[in-house]
């Protein structure tokens, strides 16, 4: 099992923002999990035990950036995605479960990506092995991003490698409207994360949500090139001869 990583907060100051000692000792959510009970709250947004997402009222509006491919996020917010981020096993199973449940949810066409999902009896399938190795692939691309969050350059092109190996899908029904339903699966089950943040005062938790929503936009729009760019059978990145 993977070992629980706490960040430690560091002080910065960028503008008026500021990540001090003062929040200090950081909890992720999985680890106040093991300590009382999980809150109504995050049991509203997903039940960890049958992998079901349920989502609240409402849709939430895609965020947009006005030059995305090229994002490179300042010290304070780099200093967010580390400090949310953890590489406890129960944290990345149950948000990749989270985000897939959620993909399912809006979009069941969606499962035929995975045949392993018609070999199970209705939603057993949340429990086989096949599901939680997938679950725990996605989450592994966003450990790498936020991992490499001060070298973008390196996230471009793991990102972008990653949309080219996703042309194989085609054949199987992989749309590109799909990468849209992948952006908000992430952006909604991070933003439930975030909001859940025990040593966060709110305008933290504001800032975390909104750099979190950016990152997902980022990591669809370069895997979504990636691919695009596979289907003509053009890889940017590949050495010339």
């Amino acid at each position: 099992m993977l070992s629980t990583i706490f960040y430690r907060a560091v002080a910065r100051n960028v503008g008026d923002k500021t990540l001090s000692s003062k929040h200090q000792p950081y909890h992720t959510p999985q680890v106040d999990r093991k300590a009382q009970t999980q809150s109504p709250a995050r049991r509203g947004s997903m039940d960890a035990t049958n992998g079901n997402v349920k989502p609240n009222e409402g849709t939430m509006a895609r965020v947009h950036h006005p030059n995305i491919e090229s994002w490179d996020p300042d010290v304070y917010e780099k200093e967010l995605l580390r400090r949310t981020w953890s590489d406890d096993f129960d944290f990345l199973y149950e948000l990749g479960a989270a985000i897939y449940c959620y993909i399912f949810d809006h979009n069941p066409n969606c499962k035929k990506l995975f045949p392993f999902i018609s070999t199970y009896n209705g939603d057993e399938w949340k429990h086989s092995k096949e599901f939680r190795s997938q679950a725990l692939k996605f989450v592994q691309t966003l450990a790498q991003t936020v991992k490499n969050v001060y070298h973008m350059d390196r996230v471009e092109i793991f990102l972008y490698t990653i949309g080219q190996k996703h042309v194989k899908f085609a054949e199987r029904g992989f749309k590109a409207e799909y990468w849209n339903i992948f952006q908000d699966a992430m952006e909604y089950s991070l933003s439930s994360h975030m909001n859940n943040l025990k040593d966060f005062d709110e305008a933290q938790k504001k800032d975390a949500v909104r750099v979190w929503r950016t990152l997902a936009l980022y990591v669809t729009t370069h895997m979504s090139h990636g691919f695009f760019d596979g289907m003509r059978g053009v890889n940017k990145f590949a050495e010339s001869p």
